[in-house]
């Protein structure tokens, strides 16, 4: 048997959770490995023993059989695990705003703030971006020696978000030499990724050291380089389409009947789609998509350094160092925003002055009737419901879409010292972690673009003439644009040269809307763990105890331009007004930003027991209380498991206790964040402000798991059935579902504008001109809620077998899937409204409260491995994919069409070949998606679902290690 598939088989009980080498902590395993590891404090428990002795569902993924299968990125390892659901990491501006180059890890589709990361056994800060959970973008993968995922509720044993299960990153010690790593994946359309691997060790007689970095480089991907993201209105009416575009819709004040309003006459020649609404009013339909990437610009870098030093007999110090970042320099966006709120009280609409040069090669192409209600009119009007300053010819800032960046960064100092006192082990801890986020949002001041379609825009304005000493026109028309920047089309209808829109006006109208986040984690523990005297026959009874203090902050701090405190209302800036009914900042679209600086301290005090009652049968018991203080206040949840050897070949297991999570920092500050989300009764985009609250309680959930181990032979498998049952689950309302449960689920629908019993409900909307109708909606507010109950459960399963020497070789095959069996909510009321109705939303996607996102029953991969000898150590593995189909369940998505409700499953293959090479050097090539399958089409804004898939299609990746 090859020393490759000898190390796969002891390290792999069911063949991998990704398709590879994946190690379950349960499984029985040989001798002759047993002898080669070390007896370590394993994930989900505090009491020493060797990971494959475990109670608990463990996976063990071991940084060299990742190797064997391409060395994926942090990414694709994690959305290739199946018991994983709906992830960031993607470009996904549109349902994951503001975090772009960011990742996450969402075990059971819970959501991702529901699962626990762990670097070494230790907490790190979680991400500013809330909703993400901890930023898996910022983990140092060159120094990452395996990764333990406990697939269990583990706040018994770690505290809050330790709910779905952990995950634990665990740095390679005792590395010798130096590792060099470079690979380059081709892919089609963008000038491909890189990534750059790096890792020195060295040991003396009591000490070791360790250094490593990396840096990742991800190229951008347009839109317009696959076809399934760029469809028609028809086809995907969801699918970045705006009927607030440019060229627009204009309004003639004083007219009525046609001669009210009129449609941009170059709107079709630009490539835009002429449409009507649903009273038979002009639309002009832009797809701002077009604008957007795919895959963003991304750059992460990354060092890593650690000391271990052992005093004395069995004293040892370890120290721990990181900083890592990621930045997306330009993430592309519509050329402008549509605004959402104007300069006074009719909500976001604006005056323009007749004499504004972009109207004359205008009015020739106008009827008659209008002509005469323009020349009737003192002004005419445009309204951000019907358009906006920059569309088909781009943004003049950039010639394309507006630049938009994120970037994120974080620190992290860990140190520990641990040995032996007499009849116990004692380990003490401390770790700091910072992480910061910055947001920079260019958008347009309020008064600023009134003044300009005024023709009293421009830095140098001195006069209240319009066009005159240094005073500049905005030409909201189609005759400031030549042709469609995207796709080349000429506008031979109205443009006029004389009347095209400066770069000089555009960067006096946008201003930057920055807000730095900071979050940080101070966390001090102390663990004693041993064994009591008195036990069982079958040996003594193991136990552990400890503390742990955390102080968590949270830091807000937005630019002045941002701030409420500072710019609250709509014409602060130019005038300085501090007093205004609504607080909505400055700017066109982007609402103001509270500034925050909140701290929390946490206390948890802990412990738990191995009691062996049995030489084939060992309990464990585990306890932990924790206190939030404050309105939060405290919480204890117990734990128990079981172990049961009934045969050399079957291991029986299973585990129950109480799990919980407290309220983010953010959660709790009752000021609102800005999102922007598609409504169907509005046809179109929609602002949603979403406010937390200091009243929310910590969620629980009662957590079951049982299953079985299989151990013949050549032959493994597991399965085991899992459930976790809610209460007070913490979620945001959702938004569009209030939209629709008050005006129905398309434009034509009946509203609830004159019913009483929705008068409470109605408080949530923000109308232009105090008019309730959907086509004056302007603002929603959500909260943050503790949530309807709801339970969760399915099955685990995976299966491989070995078979020595065939053809020289040996040959490995296996599978691994979860089975979600159900995914139950009750019904969610929203001032006294019911919004969602209970359900089993297993097989589903875009229904609100569900933490993935996208929720299929199957997931699973399947693979053939060969490894052999033969002229060279070298191995090919074929693994499978697949992800079952789900049903979009959105609020009104079939009134429009029902393409997409249906969305097909994804089954794809990779190939990967690997050659061991002399000195040390190792050469892998990879096919990832062999068939070039397009993702299933989603009706989204880039026609596939970010969370789950990628938009790459087929892709070759080649790496070069060597070692030293």
């Amino acid at each position: 048997m090859s020393s490759y598939l000898r190390s796969t088989i002891h390290t792999a009980l069911l063949a991998t959770a990704l398709g590879t080498g994946v190690a379950s902590a349960a499984e029985p395993q040989q001798t002759t490995f047993i002898e080669e590891i070390e007896v370590i404090v394993v994930t989900g428990s505090y009491i020493e023993g060797a990971a494959e002795d475990a109670a608990l569902p463990i996976d063990v993924l071991r940084a060299e059989d990742l190797a064997k299968q391409g060395s994926p990125s942090m990414v694709e390892l994690i959305k290739q695990i199946p018991a994983v659901q709906g992830v960031v990491g993607e470009s996904n501006q549109f349902t994951a705003p503001n975090t772009s180059g960011a990742g996450s890890i969402n075990l059971r589709g819970l959501g991702a703030v529901r699962t626990l990361v762990l670097m070494n056994g230790r907490r790190l800060a979680p991400s500013p971006a809330g909703a993400i959970g901890y930023d898996t973008n910022l983990l140092p993968a060159a120094a990452l020696g395996r990764i333990e995922v406990l697939k269990d509720g583990a706040a018994a044993t770690y505290g809050s978000d330790a709910v779905a299960g952990v995950v634990n990153f665990i740095t390679k010690r005792g590395f010798e030499g130096m590792s060099v790593e470079g690979a380059y994946s081709y892919i089609d359309g963008s000038d491909g990724d890189y990534n750059a691997n790096l890792s020195w060790g060295m040991k003396g007689e009591r000490w070791d050291v360790l250094v490593a970095g990396g840096y990742r480089r991800r190229s951008e991907l347009s839109t317009t380089d696959r076809d399934f993201a760029l469809q028609s209105l028809a086809d995907n009416p969801q699918g970045g389409y705006s009927s607030f575009g440019n060229p627009g819709v204009f309004i003639i004040p004083g007219g009525t009947g046609a001669n009210a309003n009129f449609r941009d006459p170059g709107c079709t020649a630009l490539g835009n789609l002429a449409t009507t609404d649903s009273r038979g009013g002009p639309q002009c339909q832009f797809q701002f998509t077009a604008f957007d990437n795919l895959v963003e610009e991304e750059e992460h870098y990354n060092v890593y350094t650690e000391f271990n030093m052992l005093f004395g007999e069995s004293t040892e110090l370890h120290v721990e160092a990181m900083y890592a970042a990621h930045d997306v320099p330009e993430e592309n966006s519509s050329p402008s925003y549509a605004p959402t709120q104007g300069p006074g009280s009719t909500g976001p609409t604006f005056t323009i002055d007749k004499r504004n040069p972009g109207l004359v090669n205008i009015l020739p192409l106008l009827t008659d009737g209008q002509r005469a209600a323009i020349n009737n009119a003192s002004v005419l009007a445009v309204s951000g419901l019907q358009w906006r300053p920059y569309g088909v010819g781009g943004n003049p800032l950039t010639g394309e879409g507006k630049q938009d960046e994120r970037f994120f960064d974080g620190a992290r100092l860990s140190a520990s010292l641990k040995g032996e006192v007499s009849a116990f082990n004692w380990d003490v801890g401390v770790t700091y972690m910072v992480n910061t986020r910055e947001i920079v949002t260019p958008d347009i001041v309020v008064t600023r673009l009134q003044a300009a379609l005024n023709g009293l825009g421009g830095p140098n304005c001195t006069t209240a003439t319009p066009g005159a000493n240094g005073c500049l026109w905005l030409n909201p028309f189609s005759s400031a644009v030549q042709s469609n920047v995207v796709t080349g089309q000429m506008n031979g209808v109205t443009f006029d040269p004389n009347a095209v829109n400066s770069r000089e006006l555009a960067a006096w109208l946008y201003q930057d809307n920055i807000i730095e986040d900071e979050t940080s984690s101070f966390i001090v523990d102390a663990v004693l763990n041993g064994q009591m005297p008195l036990g069982f026959s079958a040996g003594d009874i193991s136990w552990a105890a400890g503390v742990q203090y955390r102080e968590e902050t949270l830091e807000r701090d937005p630019n002045d331009l941002a701030d409420i405190t500072k710019n609250p209302c709509v014409n602060s800036l130019s005038s300085g007004n501090m007093n205004c009914a609504v607080q909505s900042g400055i700017f066109t679209f982007l609402g103001p930003t509270t500034p925050a600086d909140l701290n929390r301290d946490i206390k948890a005090v802990f412990g738990e027991l191995n009691v062996p009652l049995l030489e084939s049968l060992s309990a464990q018991v585990a306890v932990r209380y924790e206190d939030y203080g404050g309105l939060v206040g405290s919480t204890t949840n117990p734990k128990f498991s079981l172990r049961w050897q009934t045969t050399d070949w079957l291991t029986l297991r299973g585990s129950v206790g109480t799990t919980f999570r407290g309220p983010t920092q953010s959660q709790l500050v009752n000021a609102p964040a800005t999102v922007l989300t598609f409504t169907p009764a509005a046809g179109g985009y929609k602002t949603y402000d979403v406010f937390g609250s200091e009243n929310l309680k910590p969620e629980e959930a009662l957590t079951f798991n049982v299953g079985a181990i299989f151990k013949a032979g050549g032959f493994n498998a597991t399965v085991d059935y899992w459930s976790y049952d809610f209460e007070d689950a913490l979620e945001t309302e959702s938004g569009s579902e209030i939209v629709a449960a008050f005006f129905g689920t398309s434009p034509t629908a009946a509203n609830q504008c004159d019913n009483p019993a929705f008068d409470q409900l109605q408080t949530r909307f923000t109308f232009s001109g105090n008019t309730c109708s959907i086509g004056a909606l302007t603002r929603v507010r959500t909260n943050t809620i503790n949530g309807p109950d709801q339970k969760l459960s399915g099955i685990d399963a995976g299966i491989s077998y070995l078979f020595d020497e065939v053809l020289g070789g040996d040959l490995l095959i296996g599978a691994d899937a979860t089975y979600t069996l159900e995914y139950e909510r009750e019904a969610l009321f929203v001032e006294g409204v019911q919004i969602q109705k209970a359900d089993d939303f297993v097989g589903t996607r875009g229904a609100s409260g569900i933490g993935a996102g996208t929720l299929p029953e199957l997931r699973g991969a399947a693979f053939v491995d060969y490894q052999t000898n033969w002229l060279a150590s070298q191995g090919v593995r074929l693994t499978a994919r697949y992800i079952d189909g789900v049903t979009d369940v959105r609020a009104g998505l079939a009134t429009t069409s029902p393409r997409g409700i249906e969305i097909g499953s994804f089954l794809t293959y990779d190939l990967v070949y690997r050659l061991s090479l002399p000195a040390e050097t190792t050469f892998t090539a990879s096919v990832i998606n062999l068939a070039d399958k397009d993702p299933p089409f989603v009706r989204l804004d880039l026609g596939y679902d970010p969370f789950i898939a990628n938009p790459y299609g087929r892709y070759f990746k080649v790496l070069l290690n060597k070692k030293f």
